[in-house]
């Protein structure tokens, strides 16, 4: 077994306890000290120590890449087909708020109707916050999903004393 001293503890270990790193030109490199005084080095106290000392420049950076994450989502009004029934919504951020809908932490999240969300469909993709909300209230119509509370008919006969749409 070929084996290797670290130089920044001094120990000698089995290769396998080295990073080794292949090129896109076949060429391998194994690191000089072990994975641990790398991990020691390099890794997460060295990110934490730098957050520490520059929290305006985390910060900033922080908000870039939501701001980034956020700018590729799509926006539109999507379809949840869940264990109740169906649920129409519209965002600005659809992968995000598809996670939030299934997060059991999240307030206005299907568990909370006791519904479990089996799959999300995009109906449409739509820039505009107007036509969004237009849209939206287009496929509730269309599709008079159960979870919505405007045709929801528990809810017509608790909050509206019977009345019911048609």
């Amino acid at each position: 077994m070929e084996t290797k001293i670290c130089t920044k503890c001094g120990k000698n270990l089995p290769i396998t306890e080295y990073y080794t790193i292949k090129s896109k030109y076949a060429k391998t490199y194994t690191y000089n000290y072990c994975r641990k005084c790398h991990y020691e080095k390099m890794t997460k106290h060295t990110a934490h120590k730098w957050r520490k000392d520059n929290p305006k420049r985390w910060s900033k950076d922080v908000q870039k890449a939501q701001q980034a994450m956020f700018g590729r989502d799509r926006k539109g009004v999507y379809l949840l087909v869940t264990t109740k029934g169906l649920y129409v919504g519209s965002t600005d951020k659809y992968e995000h708020r598809i996670k939030q809908h299934r997060n059991s932490d999240f307030g206005g999240n299907m568990k909370h109707k006791g519904a479990f969300v089996i799959y999300a469909i995009l109906l449409e993709e739509i820039d505009s916050k107007r036509k969004r909300l237009q849209r939206e209230k287009y496929w509730i119509a269309k599709l008079r999903p159960r979870l919505n509370i405007v045709y929801n008919p528990d809810y017509q006969k608790t909050y509206l004393g019977g009345y019911e749409k048609k």
